[in-house]
């Protein structure tokens, strides 16, 4: 899914940025997040729980280099908002509510809750982990 979203500058300034987030059936417990902007033609790309992101769509959630708040009336804030760490710094996104929802639904549909780990391909992974020793 590829949204738009604002990269929050200050408290009143956004700058739009474009966000994919893909989904492979194969690594079940991983989303990935790759970001561009209009003034840098790079990306650069997150991969994390998709529990968290799932998570942090109704209560904060995540500690480190992602962290996931869901959207809040009280701050008139109708999307979900992440907070992204690098080695170099930070980026705080806003990111339309409903396309995410929409789209993690679809991620549950093809790999339901508690069905992970059947989807892994244990003897792969293990054969890669002795390879990098």
């Amino acid at each position: 899914m590829t949204v738009t979203a604002g990269s929050v500058i200050s408290r009143t300034e956004t700058e739009p940025v474009a966000l994919r987030f893909s989904y492979d059936h194969r690594q079940p417990f991983t989303v990935v997040l790759d970001m561009s902007g209009p003034a840098d033609p790079g990306t650069a790309r997150w991969s994390f729980a998709r529990d968290l992101l799932q998570s942090g769509m109704h209560r904060p959630s995540g500690e480190g280099t992602v962290r996931v708040w869901p959207p809040c009336r009280c701050n008139n804030r109708p999307g979900v908002r992440l907070l992204l760490g690098t080695d170099t710094g930070t980026v705080l996104l806003d990111v339309p509510v409903q396309p995410l929802r929409e789209w993690l639904k679809r991620t549950w549909e093809a790999v339901p809750p508690g069905e992970e780990s059947a989807r892994i391909d244990w003897d792969t992974l293990l054969e890669r982990l002795l390879d990098d020793r």
